[in-house]
């Protein structure tokens, strides 16, 4: 089973993660808020369009939904804070809970 998870947190320093099964494509949200983990459950889960960069100034826009693969669940990790207010720390450990 091969797991990819990130540090995620909202308003007020609510710490926790977010972690996707490569194989099974199977999404565990755990933000500590449970409307913040229903709007992003549905956020990375709908099909959306997202401008992948080919280059430093050309991108090609990619229609699918976050957890089709993980090259599209990370760009959409990069989007998320916009729209939900979800912060992705890519560097910060995530303890396993």
């Amino acid at each position: 089973m091969a797991l990819f998870t990130v540090a995620a947190h909202t308003a007020g320093h609510n710490d926790g993660f977010i972690r996707y099964n490569t194989e099974t494509k199977e999404l565990q949200l755990m933000l500590h808020d449970e409307e913040k983990e229903k709007e992003a459950r549905e956020f990375l889960t709908k099909v959306h369009p997202w401008h992948r960069y080919v280059t430093l100034s050309q991108y090609e826009t990619v229609n699918a939904a976050a957890t089709d693969n993980l090259e599209t669940l990370k760009l959409a990790l990069g989007y998320i804070w916009l729209p939900l207010g979800v912060h992705i720390d890519w560097s910060r450990p995530v303890e396993d809970m």
